[in-house]
């Protein structure tokens, strides 16, 4: 039998800008606070729950040069789901998945 010792990873990463003109103050606010906020949307048996509530899973966020931009190392928030979710339109979002 053999053993792989070496170090594996099948992880992977994404991105996201979208320019501020295209967003509410609220839906910044939402994309900011986006794993406290998703609870809103997943609900079982009438109760809302989070699929994603961990910190590990929180994409880092940022405001730069009249754009919210975000990344994350590993792809586990869905963000293209919240960002449609909270009215984002699709035609404003440049996303990148590697």
């Amino acid at each position: 039998m053999k053993i792989k010792t070496d170090f594996i990873t099948n992880s992977s990463s994404a991105s996201f800008s979208i320019p501020l003109e295209f967003l509410s103050q609220n839906q910044i606010d939402k994309i900011i606070n986006h794993l406290e906020e998703s609870e809103n949307f997943v609900y079982k048996r009438g109760k809302p729950i989070n699929l994603y509530n961990e910190s590990h899973n929180r994409w880092n966020i940022e405001i730069v040069d009249g754009e919210i931009r975000g990344d994350t190392v590993m792809d586990n928030f869905d963000m293209l789901w919240f960002l449609d979710k909270i009215g984002v339109d699709e035609k404003h979002i440049k996303y990148e998945h590697y």
